[in-house]
């Protein structure tokens, strides 16, 4: 049985991912889409489950950079026919194909640990990143208030002397007329 071929247009309403997304996500990450005989792109199921992955890891805020690193690793996690595909992330979208077997099952089951995995390190990298945030964010107010404090202090030394020029201002002037 041949496998089915998808259009643009229709892989972009199966992923919900407009077709100019797919094709830079293709091209960004490296992706082999087929070719027909007139050179237009044709997806397979598996190029649709793999777009869904990737808009799942889009949504839980990956970059692609994170996820060029992570394609060769789903890729391998889902051997086989496009037939034999299964969904690959948990919380993911319905696979396009499904064909339940035993060592599928195992793979999509070390497939989630390693997503859970994931997440966890993913989780950990935020909550540092959030640690450095507050730092730097206490250092800059910090370092604000220090500013505050010394432009205050220039402000009343300034005014200090503005005042004690004002007070002997009259002086000079009813010196001056004196004087004539």
């Amino acid at each position: 049985m041949a496998e089915k071929r998808y259009t643009v247009t229709q892989a972009a309403e199966l992923t919900g991912v407009k077709s100019y997304v797919l094709r830079y996500w293709e091209e960004e990450l490296g992706l082999r889409i087929g070719r027909n005989e007139q050179g237009h792109r044709y997806y397979t199921g598996y190029d649709i489950q793999l777009f869904l992955n990737i808009k799942e890891l889009k949504k839980r805020g990956l970059q692609l950079r994170a996820i060029k690193e992570l394609v060769p690793r789903i890729s391998r996690l889902a051997p086989g026919a496009s037939a034999d595909k299964v969904k690959l992330l948990d919380g993911g979208s319905e696979p396009v194909e499904e064909k339940a077997v035993s060592q599928e099952k195992k793979t999509c089951e070390n497939s989630e640990k390693d997503s859970r995995d994931h997440e966890a390190k993913i989780l950990e990298f935020q909550a540092i990143l959030e640690k450095l945030i507050a730092r730097g964010m206490k250092e800059r107010n910090e370092e604000e208030a220090r500013c505050h404090s010394l432009d205050e202090t220039i402000r009343l030394h300034q005014e200090a002397r503005r005042q004690a020029a004002a007070a002997g201002e009259p002086r000079r002037r009813r010196t001056r007329k004196h004087k004539k």
